[in-house]
């Protein structure tokens, strides 16, 4: 009965020194907030979207002196109304990569019904 203990004993021992070398350190998690910030506003006549047209008045005026590629998010709400405009990417003279999670983070932001997208095409000149 005394062997049995010890090797219970030594067994418990080896098990405790196999769970220090397994610990793995706490993860720190960092707590944070998003928010839009206002850069500037545009009047917008029509106050709704209503056709696709519309949207293409809105996006014309927001983008009329750019010079590259922007991909633009407008958040809409549920009246169909602009609530903001985000910049989404800017690209190079005539090609502009944008990911998914950047389409919909500002609508997130804002809590849009609905988005509607669309860049410009700028002409290269010779």
């Amino acid at each position: 009965m005394k062997n049995y203990l010890e090797k219970h004993k030594q067994v418990g021992l080896l098990k405790v020194m196999e769970d220090k070398s397994k610990r793995i350190p706490a993860k720190r998690v960092d707590i944070v907030s998003l928010k839009l910030i206002k850069e500037s506003s545009l009047l917008y006549k029509e106050r709704i979207i209503s056709s696709p047209e519309d949207g293409r008045k809105l996006m014309n005026k927001f983008l009329k002196d750019a010079d590259r590629e922007h991909f633009i998010v407008i958040s809409l709400n549920t009246k169909n109304e602009p609530v903001n405009i985000n910049v989404c990417h800017i690209g190079s003279l005539n090609a502009s990569l944008v990911h998914p999670r950047e389409v919909f983070k500002p609508a997130i932001l804002s809590n849009a019904a609905s988005i509607m997208v669309g860049h410009n095409h700028r002409a290269t000149r010779s």
